[in-house]
């Protein structure tokens, strides 16, 4: 469902990079074919506002991942206009706000990360871009304020590795299935989901139940059940844009 944003990311190095600038996210026009996307634990409580929150199973790794659904089509991020903007008001993931930097796996020291950035993305080597290193290749601060974001993110990912691995082995996951009707009668059905079962999370015993509690899991597990009401507005919402990209060619 997800896959790479980052096309050519390469290690930020002060002597390399000492007088390379990088504009600021402009648009999500990289985003645009994307109809899901990583989302962690800390932003269920926002993003189910807006997109069903489940989960899959990556069939590479076995690994299970917490997915927002963006658009029902195969290909197609409703909440991204063909500007590139994104939707008013609504929650952007972190998965895209970090973009173009990442945090990479420093192979000579385990544990550690080195800062990545995709170089190319279009306001890499930008004239009106923010210094990465000052004269003396000293980090910036605005560096410093992207690399305190970065680490935001991989603790939250981390964070919710638990989270994931924890309601797994306390047996709450379970597939489902969801048929939508379209408004306009099209019929369709998505398979290979996991959800919460609510009712083993009430069966669960006091203890595990405690242990959930305790560590803000309840508050993610609710959210993401919450959110799979979203799946019906997601269907109107297709129609709504459909219609309008059609009077936009009519034009």
């Amino acid at each position: 469902m997800t896959e790479s944003i980052y096309k050519n990311p390469i290690m930020l190095n002060q002597a390399v990079h000492k007088s390379v600038k990088v504009s600021r996210l402009k648009n999500f026009k990289f985003a645009q074919d994307m109809n899901s996307v990583l989302v962690s634990g800390g932003e269920f409580r926002e993003a189910a506002k807006y997109f069903p929150i489940i989960f899959v199973r990556d069939k590479n790794s076995n690994d299970i991942l917490p997915i927002a659904i963006l658009g029902l089509r195969n290909k197609g991020n409703l909440f991204v206009d063909n500007e590139g903007k994104w939707k008013e008001g609504v929650h952007v993931p972190s998965f895209f706000r970090r973009y173009p930097f990442i945090l990479a796996d420093n192979e000579n020291e385990e544990g550690a990360y080195t800062v990545s950035v995709d170089s190319d993305y279009e306001g890499f080597d930008s004239e009106d871009g923010i210094a990465l290193f000052d004269e003396e290749g000293k980090q910036t601060k605005e560096l410093d304020n992207i690399i305190e974001f970065l680490k935001g993110y991989q603790a939250n990912s981390l964070l919710t590795q638990e989270f994931i691995k924890k309601i797994d082995e306390f047996g709450l996951l379970k597939e489902f299935y969801a048929n939508i009707t379209m408004p306009e009668g099209e019929k369709l059905g998505f398979t290979g989901m996991l959800m919460v079962n609510e009712k083993a999370l009430m069966e669960l015993e006091d203890e595990k139940a405690l242990e959930l509690y305790r560590r803000g899991f309840l508050a993610w597990i609710y959210a993401h059940l919450y959110s799979l009401s979203n799946f019906q507005p997601l269907a109107r919402f297709t129609i709504d844009e459909s219609k309008e990209n059609a009077e936009e060619t009519a034009v």
